[in-house]
């Protein structure tokens, strides 16, 4: 579940890892800056400010939902994620103005019975240094929650902290829950993203 609300309030327990001043890009469009808590059940991003100065909105997730989440170094640092959710939110609407019709008529061409939606977001820190942090506290918070349909595939090529280099995007550390086609999905966003650095990538199933 996703979770978006326009009132906060800080977590009492379980916080794994917490940053204020957290920038958050939501499918490349910027929603604001506000704290990121990473905690034992959920990831809340809230307390903070939009992108044109008003309160932002609260976002929580549950870890369910996270099929993914990397370090990312190239264009700017940032803990990166993909939801298994497509997150509509007002602010980003407006702030894709004449585009959003456009791309509506476009994906009613492009829609297929069998995709999926996602979101992508990256949660940009005020300190670079607090990426690896963020990271592992993502790691400590998804090995609480797993998927009781995990199946481990030993010929899966994503396992056991091999490389994922498959398009121009790399992604450090990526970690990827069971959700069946989280991999082909991965691959497809990277070979979106043509031009971009990132360094180098190792993937895991949760």
């Amino acid at each position: 579940m996703v979770v978006v609300s326009s009132t906060f309030a800080v977590p009492a327990e379980g916080v794994l890892f917490q940053t204020p001043s957290t920038k958050l890009l939501v499918n490349d469009l910027e929603l604001g800056t506000a704290t990121l808590y990473i905690t034992e059940n959920n990831v809340i991003w809230g307390g903070g400010v939009n992108a044109t100065g008003g309160a932002a909105p609260t976002i929580s997730l549950l870890y369910p939902n996270i099929s993914l989440h990397a370090i990312q170094r190239e264009p700017i640092p940032a803990l990166y994620m993909v939801l298994n959710y497509e997150l509509r939110l007002p602010e980003l609407t407006q702030q894709a103005g004449g585009d959003a019709q456009q791309n509506e008529q476009d994906d009613d061409e492009d829609f297929d019975a069998d995709d999926h939606p996602i979101t992508q977001l990256r949660f940009i820190p005020q300190n670079e240094s607090d990426l690896n942090t963020m990271y592992s506290a993502m790691s400590e918070g998804q090995a609480l929650h797993p998927d009781p349909a995990d199946e481990v595939d030993d010929d899966d090529p994503y396992m056991d902290g091999e490389e994922f280099d498959d398009g121009d995007e790399e992604f450090e550390d990526a970690e990827e829950s069971a959700a069946p086609d989280a991999a082909e999905r991965l691959a497809a966003l990277r070979l979106q993203h043509n031009g971009a650095d990132c360094e180098d990538a190792e993937a895991g199933e949760e």
